[in-house]
């Protein structure tokens, strides 16, 4: 998964607002992306949108307006599922059994 994608606070202001995201959490995004200079990899981005309460089907969307496309949205939840796996079950570790 690779690329830029850029989308204007505005923009992402209209579309948050769009989905019943209360101005207040959409304030409260828009200050930590500015504490990170307004750059975010978009697995933390998605992440944060589910942290507003969005359900995947309004993730999936929100990224397909920034322009990232669907083998990049499928990448970006196969790792938040693994990041939950490791929160959840600790380290993750292969197995095989010979018989």
């Amino acid at each position: 998964m690779t690329g830029t994608y850029v989308i204007n606070k505005i923009e992402l202001k209209r579309i948050l607002n769009s989905f019943g995201v209360n101005i207040r959490s959409v304030e409260n995004m828009l200050g930590v992306l500015d504490k990170m200079h307004k750059n975010v990899n978009a697995i933390e981005f998605a992440k944060m949108l589910f942290g507003l309460g969005m359900k995947q089907t309004q993730v999936e969307n929100i990224l397909r307006r920034i322009g990232v496309d669907d083998l990049a949205i499928s990448d970006i939840f196969d790792r938040i599922d693994e990041d939950r796996i490791h929160q959840s079950f600790g380290r993750v570790v292969e197995l095989s059994v010979d018989i």
